[in-house]
């Protein structure tokens, strides 16, 4: 019974994850995430980032890009040109205050591309540009008994 509990509490949120269109937001270019064990989620992860070029690896935190990325997903980036970023691509990049972070690409305007979260009002008022752009989430990784898995497991509902 808790196992069905436990599916029947992610349908939802892994059905919105997959569309392309997330609470109005075009992700169809920001990779899904693969639910893996952990350690294979953290080979999965490395091998991939050790065969691309510049990539790297990180682990996603807050909560702007739920329901795609959870807090504890691991993120594979790859450093791309400005001139190749796409909408719907999730990119990284560095705020004037030096904070890292990681949204969707929505539209290319005058003074560069604006970019949201998938859980805020409105898009970042700073504009991914040239300088700032750190680069784009190639692959997600989700280590299985993290998120919501986990909250199920623990609280039973």
């Amino acid at each position: 019974m808790v196992g069905l509990l436990l599916l029947s509490g992610l349908d939802g949120a892994a059905n919105e994850a997959d569309s392309p269109w997330i609470r109005g937001i075009f992700t169809g270019k920001s990779p899904r995430v693969v639910s893996l064990a952990e350690t294979d989620a953290w080979q999965r992860a490395s091998e991939l980032a050790s065969m691309t070029p510049g990539a790297f690896v990180l682990i996603g935190g807050g909560e702007s890009m739920r329901p795609l990325y959870e807090p504890g997903t691991i993120l594979v980036l790859q450093p791309c040109s400005y001139e190749r970023l796409a909408c719907g691509e999730t990119a990284l990049y560095r705020s004037h205050s030096g904070r890292v972070v990681a949204h969707v690409l929505i539209t290319k305007a005058r003074d560069g591309w604006r970019v949201a979260g998938l859980n805020n009002r409105m898009h970042d008022m700073e504009p991914v540009v040239k300088k700032n752009l750190v680069g784009i989430v190639i692959a997600a990784f989700r280590p299985l008994g993290t998120g919501a898995a986990m909250q199920v497991a623990a609280t039973g509902r």
